[in-house]
Parts: C-alpha cells; sequence; structure tokens
C-alpha cells in the first residue's frame, strides 16, 4: 500500500535531508573593505578613518552572529538519537571566539587593516569533492562540504586539516589574516617576507653603488 508521501508527492519530514543553511549577505562588508584597503595604483599609503576599520569588524562580526543565531536555531537530528553533537558545539565555540575578537577589534581598530590580500585567498589549496567525506565539516558554519553541489573547500597552509568553506573563511582572512582555528598569522609571514625582500634589494643596491663609486 502507498504511503500518504507517495501519493500526494510530499517529504516525510523525518526522512528529509536537512536544508543547508544559507550565509549572511556580506556584501556590506566587502564594501567597507575596500574602502579601507590601500590600493597600489591609487594613494597606496592613505591611512584609513578608524570609524571605517571599527565598521568592518561591526559588519563581520554581525554577520557571524547571524549565522550563529541560525545554527542556534537550527533543528539537532543527532541529539533526538543520543549521539554526539561535539562537531556542532565545536563549531558555535568558535564563531562565538570570532565574534567576541572582531567586537574588541572594532572597539579599538587597528590603524589599518592587517588581512591577506585577495591573491592570497586565490592561491589557497583547493579540496576536490572526490576527496571530501560525508561527515568533513566546515569549522565555521559547521555545513557538511559534501551537501554543497559545487563545494569550494580550501585548505590552509597552516595544518593539513584546517579545511573550510571559502566563503566562510575568506572574510576572517581578509580582515584579520589568520587561520580561525589556530591563529597563524598569515598576514604577518607575509609583510615579513616583503620585508625581507625589500631590504634584500636595498642591500644589493647598496652593494652595487659601492661598486661602481667605492
Amino acid at each position: 500500500m502507498s504511503t500518504y508521501e507517495i501519493e500526494h508527492n510530499t517529504t516525510d519530514p523525518s526522512t528529509a535531508p536537512t536544508a543547508r543553511r544559507r550565509r549572511p549577505d556580506l556584501s556590506t562588508f566587502f564594501s567597507t573593505l575596500s574602502q579601507i584597503t590601500p590600493a597600489p595604483d591609487h594613494r597606496p599609503h592613505a591611512v584609513p578613518v578608524p570609524g571605517d576599520v571599527s565598521a568592518a569588524f561591526f559588519s563581520l562580526a554581525e554577520a557571524l552572529d547571524m549565522m550563529r543565531r541560525e545554527a542556534d536555531s537550527a533543528p539537532r537530528p543527532d541529539a533526538q538519537e543520543g549521539t554526539d553533537n561535539a562537531d556542532s558545539d565545536t563549531g558555535r565555540d568558535l564563531l562565538t571566539t570570532m565574534i567576541h575578537s572582531l567586537l574588541a577589534q572594532a572597539d579599538t581598530p587597528p590603524r589599518e587593516v592587517e588581512g591577506v590580500d585577495e591573491e592570497f585567498c586565490d592561491m589557497l589549496e583547493r579540496i576536490p569533492k572526490a576527496s571530501l567525506k560525508p561527515d568533513d565539516t566546515c569549522p565555521i558554519c559547521n555545513n557538511p562540504f559534501v551537501e554543497d553541489p559545487y563545494p569550494l573547500v580550501v585548505q590552509l597552509p597552516c595544518h593539513p586539516t584546517h579545511r573550510f568553506d571559502m566563503e566562510c573563511v575568506r572574510p576572517w582572512l581578509r580582515l584579520r589574516g589568520t587561520c580561525p582555528l589556530d591563529r597563524v598569522d598569515f598576514a604577518k609571514q607575509l609583510r615579513d617576507k616583503a620585508e625581507a625582500k625589500k631590504k634584500l634589494v636595498e642591500e644589493d643596491e647598496e652593494e652595487e653603488w659601492d661598486g661602481m663609486y667605492g
């Protein structure tokens, strides 16, 4: 005998897959970020207004808080089966830590944005969908990667298990420049490399000058 669901072309809620939670709109955040990030070809040494820097931190904190509240209101089917919800709780804890960090920086904003550039994000290692396990989730949004038909999963260079949805981790990297999990400072690493390269060039120029006129 056919079931009610089959006859009426509906789905049993108890067997339906959990809908993938939507991420908040970050257009305002990226618009603010573009205003406070110096452009190499246009006033590269301009210092952003502290209020604008603070607004960027508040904007991202608000977006992450929206994500956290949506996660808190989402059903937790595992709880009904008595299974462990450690991964979900860890995701909420990470979001809370990130939000608190952003709000603290918003209250006392840095002189300028200390995040990585877009090139760094573009160069992050992409993880093919075929190598993802069904229970692999993004540490930030806590959504299983494979629920996305076309997941864009990136691996941070600090550790092979630090994998994120690009949409989730990119705003944080652009603003903070650190790994959300272990806080390895990629932006500082890039600045140190650039400074070392600049110093090496200056030393080479000095040696060349001394060779010509010494």
